[in-house]
């Protein structure tokens, strides 16, 4: 199902190379290596403006587009998004995206079982369960371990790895879920799953943070396609139910369906042609998908944060009319807001 030869193979020539590289700087440049230590030390991690969690379709095919194009929603959103503060601020955000292997929503709102051993047990084959896009990706190492790299320890225990990713840091401005496939099944055969998986998904996330869902891309196979579209009306059906928390972003509709499914041109395929991976579509689909859909998801962009903008710019535009106020408050805006922004 999941291509994990490449993921892996892949990981471990570029260890090999960075491991080689290392004892050649060790013997004949240790003093410059010792100072740009100390130097990459003293780097902190910061949480990404734009957080994106998904699933292995980031990792085996889809991640590179999405991250170009939420590094460019200025561009993208530009005649979609009129207000031209939101969009300044938009081009500004730094984006990180996770994409974990069989991961699903109940991966990051659950303390054990099959679901949280995605995000948090180690697999034994193969070390690694993500691939990370964006802000926060070293260059050489494109694939981490959740829950045991130093930027994303989101596995402890008696937390979900929701919770616990907000309490070592992260504070995103947007929050944007993109999962389905590995929901499919549960959600199509019984809706009300859905709506129990968002509750906890509430319950476990800041009202201050804005939230995206988007579903996934359409795969190869007709059937998968059919019950990941009743999937998408559950879970679409129940963020309704709970006072749209998040924007909905249907990226599985009768056009993008027709564009990709059956088509082996956007899969990877065996050497006779056959399609070898009928679940994670590649770049020269996500391209079409993400041009077809990008409309819908700047108008969600712009709704789940300009209630937030509008009341951070009003709220700094009265402190400045007042000098002395001005001058002696030293808060964050964000910060005073979110008691009462949703």
């Amino acid at each position: 199902m999941y291509d994990y030869r490449s993921f892996t193979s892949k990981a471990k020539r570029l260890k090999m190379t960075s491991s080689f590289k290392t004892l050649l700087n060790a013997g004949f440049f240790g003093f410059a290596m010792l100072a740009s230590h100390s130097s990459m030390a003293a780097e902190k991690f910061k949480t990404p403006e734009i957080l994106m969690l998904g699933d292995s379709q980031l990792s085996f095919g889809a991640g590179e587009v999405v991250l170009d194009f939420f590094d460019n929603l200025k561009t993208k959103c530009e005649g979609i998004v009129d207000q031209t503060m939101l969009l300044e601020e938009l081009q500004k955000m730094r984006t990180t995206l996770i994409g974990a292997r069989s991961s699903s929503l109940q991966s990051w709102t659950t303390t054990s079982g099959w679901a949280y051993d995605r995000l948090c047990k180690k697999d034994k084959t193969w070390g690694v369960n993500a691939s990370i896009w964006g802000y926060g990706r070293k260059e050489n190492v494109p694939y981490v371990q959740i829950g045991e790299h130093k930027d994303y320890k989101f596995c402890q225990s008696g937390k979900t790895p929701i919770q616990a990713m907000f309490d070592v840091g992260y504070n995103p401005d947007l929050l944007i879920f993109n999962i389905l496939g590995n929901n499919a099944k549960r959600w199509a055969n019984d809706p009300q799953l859905a709506d129990v998986d968002v509750m906890k998904f509430i319950e476990q996330t800041p009202a201050h943070i804005p939230c995206v869902y988007m579903s996934t891309l359409p795969i190869h196979t007709k059937r998968r396609n059919t019950q990941r579209l009743k999937a998408q009306k559950a879970i679409k059906a129940a963020f309704e139910k709970a006072d749209n928390r998040c924007t909905f972003v249907e990226i599985l509709d009768k056009q993008t369906i027709s564009l990709i499914q059956g088509q082996n041109k956007y899969f990877k395929r065996k050497k006779n042609g056959k399609v070898k991976d009928p679940f994670h579509p590649q770049k020269a689909a996500a391209r079409q998908v993400y041009k077809l859909k990008n409309n819908e998801i700047c108008q969600a962009i712009g709704k789940a944060l300009m209630p937030k903008v509008v009341a951070s710019t009003a709220l700094n535009h009265k402190i400045q009319s007042v000098p002395h106020l001005a001058n002696s408050v030293s808060v964050s805006i964000d910060g005073r807001l979110r008691g009462f922004i949703q």
